[in-house]
């Protein structure tokens, strides 16, 4: 920014020249430079806004070709209107009387026109620098450059490594549990074989209790018949009847 001696300097001209230092003043807010100028800083505070962004992102961030797209453009346009406003500053050097201009304001302006070129060209040049490729700055930082790029490479693949690794215990603790389900499926196999088999040695007891029964009642019936022949009559029946009633209480021990 042009120091407030440039600015009063239009001032003190005027003062010395029968002027009124308030209508100087007024000729300096009229003046296009100055107008100009307020226009470009705005600019330039706008670069320094997207240059503080461009440099808070990480590399891999897509958004910094985006903003180093925008600051390319925005310095080839400030560019543009300082070499307009050097050209005019240059003109207004051939008669400063015409334009009420001393030889120090023109300087002033110069410097401040120079110094705004450095500046952007700064922006432009830490643009290109951060994303130039590896290849391209290898000449000025030699190995350290190849050690950097290689950085994020080195951290995928260590990664990577670290994941598979977390997915193979995880597999390895799913096999654990699977084995132990099925030691318990198979146990209860077991028990259920044991259970069955202790329930085929009862059913086996039973049928022999049945054969057994049965063939007391066919003794008891080969008697019945016997003492049938030999009583006859009403004997028979009443001894049919008792033979009847036994057989039904052995039947009924046989079950129970």
């Amino acid at each position: 920014a042009i120091p407030l001696s440039c600015a009063t300097s239009d001032a003190h001209a005027s003062t010395a020249s029968g002027a009124p230092v308030g209508s100087s003043f007024t000729m300096a807010r009229q003046d296009p430079f100055y107008a100009l100028k307020v226009e470009i800083e705005e600019s330039v505070n706008e670069l320094n806004q997207k240059m503080a962004r461009f440099h808070g992102l990480k590399a891999s961030n897509p958004e910094r070709r985006t903003l180093s797209t925008q600051v390319d453009a925005g310095v080839e346009s400030i560019r543009w209107q300082l070499e307009e406003l050097a050209g005019a500053v240059d003109r207004a050097a051939g008669n400063p009387a015409k334009f009420n201009l001393t030889s120090d304001e023109l300087t002033t302006r110069r410097r401040w026109i120079e110094n705004t070129h450095q500046q952007i060209a700064g922006f432009q040049e830490a643009v290109k620098k951060v994303g130039a490729p590896v290849s391209a700055r290898g000449t000025a930082t030699g190995g350290e450059s190849a050690n950097h790029a290689a950085e994020p490479s080195e951290r995928f693949v260590t990664g990577e490594s670290e994941r598979q690794a977390l997915i193979i215990r995880q597999q390895d603790d799913h096999l654990d549990d699977i084995e132990q389900a099925v030691g318990r499926i198979g146990n209860m196999g077991r028990t259920i074989g044991e259970e069955l088999d202790g329930q085929q040695r009862l059913l086996n007891d039973m049928g022999e209790e049945m054969d057994t029964t049965y063939s007391r009642m066919r003794a008891a019936q080969k008697r019945m018949a016997e003492v049938i022949r030999s009583a006859g009559g009403n004997s028979q029946m009443c001894l049919m009847i008792v033979l009847v009633v036994v057989l039904v209480i052995l039947v009924v021990i046989a079950l129970s």
